[in-house]
């Protein structure tokens, strides 16, 4: 299973495009990667790389980044999930760390702030 973005590219973040993201079975096959009606064959990949970024404590996820056809596709896995290793190309292997998008950011104070709010209004 992944989450899959068309709206993002470079180095993954946190941002409002994985909230509305695409989910779904990723498939490699011989010739192609499908997810849901996205079928992106091998021979129109101009570029793969794959960011190997922090998902919990101790525990890597990765985000593969393809571009193929002048679109770029980004899809989260979870840490056990390794279904580049089934390409039949070597993809380039990047470490990096998340980066947070202005709405993120955003969403993270105002759900700070909201459960101290209900804190104070509990203890009174």
């Amino acid at each position: 299973m992944t989450k899959g973005s068309d709206r993002e590219a470079g180095p993954p973040r946190y941002s409002p495009n994985w909230v509305t993201s695409r989910r779904g079975t990723f498939k490699v096959f011989q010739d192609r990667i499908e997810v849901g009606d996205w079928r992106i064959p091998f021979s129109d990949m101009e570029n793969a790389v794959v960011y190997r970024v922090q998902a919990l404590p101790f525990v890597k996820g990765s985000v593969l980044q393809v571009t193929a056809n002048k679109r770029t596709y980004q899809f989260g896995f979870n840490p056990w999930a390794h279904p580049v290793k089934h390409f039949p190309f070597s993809i380039e292997e990047r470490e990096e760390t998340m980066r947070y998008s202005t709405f993120s950011i955003v969403i993270r104070v105002a759900a700070v702030a909201y459960a101290l709010y209900l804190l104070v209004d509990w203890l009174r």
